[in-house]
């Protein structure tokens, strides 16, 4: 599973290129498609709205790596 950044207007969300109901995968993806799915702060959701955002990139990473189990699980 693949977890960037990226920025949504003027804020940072965490994303993954995973599917939801698809099997997890250790391979990168060829390219990040417009489906993707956000962290809420305690699991995955498909609706963009529901996103943990951070006021930059750094917060946003910070949080990852500070999070990475939790997030990877």
């Amino acid at each position: 599973m693949g977890i960037l950044t990226r920025q949504q207007g003027e804020v940072f969300v965490i994303t993954s290129d995973r599917v939801t109901g698809a099997s997890a995968t250790t391979r990168a993806p060829a390219r990040l498609s417009e489906t993707y799915e956000v962290w809420t702060g305690t699991s995955w959701s498909t609706h963009r709205e529901d996103a943990v955002t951070f006021a930059s990139l750094v917060a946003a990473d910070e949080y990852v790596r500070a999070n990475f189990g939790k997030i990877t699980s």
